[in-house]
């Protein structure tokens, strides 16, 4: 059996593809348009490859399936910066081959956070995040008070005002809990930004 060793390459979009598959040469195709390249986006995936479906990739067809299965229902491969979950097998895949064969440890980044860190801008979009969820936390937190304020003006018997009141609450409270998470989160990235990446980038 031959066994095709990956090679792979970002483009500009920081997708990372691989050369040998058999789509490449349409992924990289300078001439396609905005149609074409969303409906190629989509196989930008070990999945798609025929080395996958015959069982030839460096990374055989049951290893694939189970890191794609951790990335997807498990979530195990997350950003380091945003903590969000990887979104592209490929981009898991390149990591895994670079520890095998390179001895080379790749942190796992998004497309998104990896544009921000290209453009030097990922500290200050952070913040801008930031400043976004704090309102989103202290908005709610007001709308408490303030949704419990009108239902008392409004004179109704007291076990109803707490039936309207009890699942306001509960939603409110899912927000504020939601969204703590995604800040910590992104606190998260930024410590490990300015561990780890801010003397190599600036």
């Amino acid at each position: 059996m031959v066994i095709i060793q990956p090679e792979f390459e970002i483009d500009e979009k920081n997708r990372v593809i691989c050369k040998f598959h058999h789509n490449y040469l349409q992924f990289i195709d300078p001439n396609k348009d905005y149609f074409q390249d969303q409906y190629l986006e989509k196989k930008i995936t070990c999945l798609t490859c025929s080395h996958y479906d015959l069982n030839e990739c460096y990374f055989n067809k049951s290893r694939i399936d189970e890191i794609e299965y951790k990335r997807q229902k498990k979530k195990d491969y997350k950003c380091k910066l945003c903590g969000n979950k990887i979104e592209r097998l490929l981009t898991i895949i390149y990591k895994l081959f670079n520890i095998e064969i390179y001895g080379i440890e790749i942190p796992l980044f998004c497309c998104s956070c990896y544009e921000k860190l290209k453009m030097n801008e990922f500290i200050v979009e952070s913040k801008k995040v930031i400043l976004v969820y704090l309102f989103i936390i202290i908005t709610s937190v007001f709308s408490l008070f303030y949704f419990g304020f009108f239902l008392s003006i409004l004179n109704l018997q007291p076990y109803i005002g707490i039936l309207i009141y009890i699942p306001y609450y509960i939603l409110i409270m899912v927000i504020i809990i939601k969204t703590f998470k995604k800040l910590s989160k992104i606190l998260y990235g930024m410590r490990y930004y300015k561990k780890n990446l801010a003397k190599t980038i600036n």
